[in-house]
C-alpha cells in the first residue's frame, strides 16, 4: 500500500482550513486510492480519488461508478481550493436519469451554483464563507474538506449539496484515536470520517443514507 506523506497532508489541511499561504513548492500527491461503496452488506460501486497539495492550497478529483443499474451511473467531481476562501467545484453526472454538469464557484464570500442539463440552465447565488463547503450527493472523497475544518470542540459548518444546492447546517468534531483520527458529524449531517495515522482516507459512514465508503486494500 502506498503511504501518503503526513507533512503534505498537514500542509493541505492547514491551507484549506485557514487560507494561509505556504512557501513555493510544486504540486504533490498527498493521497490516492479507491473507496468501495456499500449499502448495508452489499457492494454497490467504487470511487477512485486523488488529493493533491500545491504551494497555496489543495486540489481533489474523484470518480464514482454505481454498478447496481444499467447503464451504470457515473459521477466525476473536481475541487480546486488553492486561493484561500475562494474555490471551484465541478460535478458531472452520466449514465443516470438526470445527467449534466453542475458548477459551484465561491468568490469573496458569494457562492454561485450553476446547473447545466439537457433541458435547463439555471444559476443560484448563496452566502459563502470559510465555514462553507460544497459536497455532492453521489461522491464521498470530497468529505475530506470537513476534516480540515473540524475542531476538537466541534465547529458549526454549512454544506451545499450538489446538484440541488441544498444547504445543510451541521457540527463537525474531530478527535484523535490510536488508528489516526475520527471526525463526527451531527445535526443536518450524521456520520463519521476516519483517517489513518498518515492522514490517509480510510472510511466514511453516512447512516442517514444507508451508505458507507471503505478504502480498498492496495
Amino acid at each position: 500500500m502506498r503511504t501518503p506523506s503526513p507533512a503534505l497532508l498537514r500542509l493541505g489541511f492547514t491551507l484549506l482550513g485557514t487560507g494561509l499561504v505556504a512557501g513555493p513548492i510544486g504540486a504533490q500527491t498527498a493521497d490516492t486510492g479507491t473507496l468501495i461503496l456499500r449499502a448495508g452488506d452489499r457492494d454497490v460501486g467504487a470511487e477512485t480519488f486523488t488529493i493533491t497539495t500545491t504551494g497555496t492550497g489543495i486540489k481533489l478529483s474523484s470518480h464514482a461508478v454505481f454498478t447496481g443499474r444499467r447503464p451504470a451511473p457515473e459521477f466525476t467531481g473536481t475541487l480546486d481550493r488553492s486561493s484561500g476562501e475562494d474555490f471551484a467545484f465541478q460535478l458531472e453526472a452520466r449514465g443516470g436519469a438526470s445527467g449534466g454538469q453542475t458548477y459551484a464557484v465561491q468568490k469573496r464570500n458569494r457562492l454561485t451554483v450553476r446547473r447545466v442539463a439537457r433541458s435547463a440552465d439555471q444559476a443560484t447565488e448563496l452566502p459563502g464563507g470559510v465555514a462553507v463547503i460544497v459536497l455532492a450527493d453521489s461522491l464521498f472523497a470530497p468529505y475530506i474538506q470537513i476534516v480540515t475544518l473540524a475542531t476538537e470542540a466541534g465547529r458549526p459548518l454549512t454544506a451545499v449539496m450538489l446538484p440541488a444546492a441544498r444547504r445543510i447546517a451541521f457540527i463537525a468534531q474531530r478527535s484523535t484515536t490510536a488508528e489516526g483520527s475520527v471526525t463526527r458529524l451531527s445535526g443536518g449531517l450524521d456520520g463519521e470520517i476516519h483517517l489513518g495515522n498518515n492522514g490517509e482516507l480510510l472510511r466514511i459512514a453516512l447512516p442517514g443514507s444507508g451508505l458507507e465508503a471503505v478504502r480498498a486494500r492496495e
